[in-house]
């Protein structure tokens, strides 16, 4: 029997018996600090990066859309003609310079809202939960996102999904930066609890990744592994401060992740052409842990 019938009876028998069938695995390309045009849009670093996302791609922009700051002018004239292309597949989390004025409402209007009254969020992506959440707020605002965040959590417990978070200030990094995102600790911890995978951030405009590791950045075999990706077109201004790192690259490029039902693949691609960092590893929320690359 040919492959294709043979699927598509399978596909048939799992609706019958009221079982979902997985997903095919899904690309993913990531990166935060994305466009930044003393010029054209045409010839900046963000339009080059842009040519590492195949058309149609889910992106996950990890903050800082924009520079100077992401209001609509800016955005329309340096963001639109370069990562613009992927924007009915993005999901993006705001970064400091998203917020202007105070406000990420210029941001909010372009992405659209994942939920008109906030900056955080859930949705699936193939068989994987991506969580966005905003590292910029502080006080009540942050406790109310914790809040929500633990109740999605809750809510999600047991269904076998993989988790990916995403948020801009990197609660792990070795640049300048360093410390900017110890308030999502609770949020890492929570997310640890839970099974999640991976964490990705921007910020540091740098590319550096983990291995895995607790909230307090002990290793551990079966934490979270942590991406930095500030990676996206903005001025590699930033330096790394120590080697504690797993791999470290100051050149920009996007970070290609391989989604499926129940492990995930990596590479950091470069603008040059280069891998500079790859692996490989199953879900902590799959029967099958392991760790590899």
């Amino acid at each position: 029997m040919p492959y294709s019938c043979l699927r598509s009876r399978v596909l048939v028998s799992l609706v019958l018996l009221g079982v979902a069938p997985m997903a095919a695995a899904i690309d993913v390309f990531a990166a935060g600090d994305v466009a930044q045009c003393s010029g054209a849009a045409a010839s900046s670093d963000a339009a080059q990066t842009a040519k590492l996302i195949p058309d149609g791609a889910t992106v996950l922009v990890l903050g800082d859309t924009t520079y100077p700051l992401a209001d609509a002018e800016t955005i329309a004239a340096c963001y639109e003609p370069t990562w613009g292309r992927f924007r009915a597949n993005t999901f993006a989390v705001p970064g400091n310079h998203d917020y202007v004025d105070g406000s990420t409402h210029d941001f909010r209007a372009y992405f659209g809202a994942r939920n008109p009254q906030r900056t955080w969020f859930r949705a699936q992506v193939g068989d994987w939960w991506v969580i966005g959440l905003d590292s910029n707020v502080s006080g009540s605002a942050l406790a109310r996102q914790q809040r929500w965040l633990e109740r999605e959590l809750h809510a999600i417990a047991g269904d076998g999904k993989c988790i990916v978070a995403l948020w801009h200030h990197a609660l792990f990094s070795t640049g300048l930066h360093k410390g900017d995102g110890a308030r999502m600790k609770p949020a890492w911890r929570a997310l640890d609890a839970a099974g999640a995978d991976l964490v990705l951030s921007g910020h540091e405009h740098f590319y550096e990744s983990f291995e895995p590791q607790d909230a307090d950045g002990k290793p551990r075999a079966n934490g979270i592994r942590e991406f930095v990706v500030g990676t996206g077109g903005a001025h590699l201004v930033d330096i790394s401060l120590s080697s504690r790192h797993r791999a470290y690259g100051r050149v920009h490029g996007v970070l290609e992740l391989k989604l499926d039902a129940d492990r995930y693949s990596f590479a950091f691609k470069t603008v040059d052409g280069d891998v500079r960092d790859q692996g490989s590893a199953s879900c902590r929320r799959s029967v099958h842990a392991g760790t590899t690359g």
